[in-house]
């Protein structure tokens, strides 16, 4: 792989002399890497290598998080199942739940209020529970 300083002076070297051949020698490449490299200039203006272009592609483009967001504006209480069925997206749950987690939104279940919380603690629990503690004492040994 080539450096972006040596691409563009691959470039001038072949626009000075129009000998692919010569210029591959010098840089030690494929005439090939020569013409693409020239092709790619006279296209794009820029011969630096294209790391946007790497990597996973994004299953959710902006207009589908866009609706993504709309929809939970205007129903806050809506789940991940009704997102994918109302706007058709074929996606995963959870690339839905990372989608929304980047929009700043707190993915939160509802958790209904247990009726034990609300009784009083059982009286023979918390014996058990105070007699767990019992302190110990050590003697220190008499073989000296």
């Amino acid at each position: 792989m080539l450096h972006n300083e040596t691409r563009k002076l691959l470039v001038q070297a072949f626009n000075k002399t129009h000998n692919a051949k010569e210029v591959a020698e010098c840089f030690s490449v494929d005439r090939s890497t020569v013409y693409r490299l020239v092709e790619r200039m006279n296209a794009t203006g820029s011969v630096e290598t294209r790391t946007y272009l790497r990597g996973h592609k994004p299953s959710l483009s902006q207009d589908d998080i866009q609706k993504i967001e709309q929809l939970i504006q205007k129903q806050p209480d809506v789940t991940l199942k009704e997102i994918i069925e109302t706007l058709n997206l074929p996606v995963s749950d959870e690339t839905v739940r990372k989608a929304i987690v980047r929009l700043g939104y707190v993915y939160k279940t509802k958790s209904l209020h247990a009726s034990e919380q609300e009784r009083p603690r059982c009286e023979r629990k918390e014996v058990l529970l105070e007699t767990s503690h019992a302190r110990m004492r050590y003697k220190q040994s008499s073989l000296s």
